[in-house]
């Protein structure tokens, strides 16, 4: 993975959007990009969130896409969007070398002076859609799986842009962000979902959703009984 490095950083603070709808609400989605950013335990310097009640947090300090992800989003969606200038999905980091199919849960990642372990997939929001003005985009990622993934920061430090990101522990090799999010968006197997549940060190807020699914499965499997 010595292809994997870091190609552009953003941060952003609250501001308040305004929409053609004319609705407008608190955000940060819309972060711009820095050469550097001073990482701490709860996110980066200079970077805030909007709706803190699902975003943010230690389990949630940043938010890492990939590059592929974009052309990838772009022929689903219809669109031509372009990760060097302001945020299109709210991303703080957009990586090459690393992608949903194999980014796994617990990978720790040594990055600049940092040290990052993958956290969870991004579940992703209806603002999604709002900031691309395109109201397919929230369910368009479920679907595909190409979330990006979040980190909680296990070693404080600095991040520069062209910084390697190196694979330092992978815990579950079979777990990746892109199978995660199938439990989610298409559960197919209790047993899976069991399996995802005992991940430690697995979000609690997505295990709360995978627990959802759990007893979705668990209850039709009682009905066909």
């Amino acid at each position: 993975m010595s292809n994997a490095k870091i190609l552009i950083i953003k941060t952003g603070l609250i501001e308040t959007l305004t929409f053609p709808d004319g609705s407008s609400y608190e955000s940060a989605i819309r972060k711009k990009p820095v050469p550097m950013v001073k990482v701490h335990t709860l996110g980066a310097e200079g970077n805030d969130v909007g709706l803190k009640a699902h975003h943010g947090g230690v389990d949630k300090a940043l938010f890492f896409m990939s590059d592929v992800s974009f052309p990838a989003l772009n022929a689903l969606l219809g669109e031509k969007f372009d990760f060097h200038g302001s945020a299109i999905y709210g991303e703080n980091f957009v990586v090459s070398g690393l992608h949903e199919d194999n980014v796994c849960v617990g990978d720790r990642y040594k990055i600049g002076t940092t040290l990052l372990e993958v956290s969870q997939p991004r579940k992703p929001c209806e603002r999604l859609s709002h900031n691309t003005k395109n109201e397919n985009t929230r369910e368009v990622i479920r679907q595909s799986g190409w979330t990006g993934w979040y980190v909680r920061v296990i070693e404080e430090g600095e991040i520069h842009q062209g910084d390697e990101l190196i694979l330092q522990h992978r815990p579950y090799p079979e777990w990746t962000i892109r199978r995660l999010n199938t439990q989610l968006s298409s559960p197919s197997s209790i047993a899976e979902l069991e399996e995802a549940l005992a991940i430690e060190e697995l979000a609690p807020a997505f295990k709360r959703s995978i627990n959802s699914q759990l007893h979705n499965l668990q209850q039709a499997a009682k009905n066909v009984g």
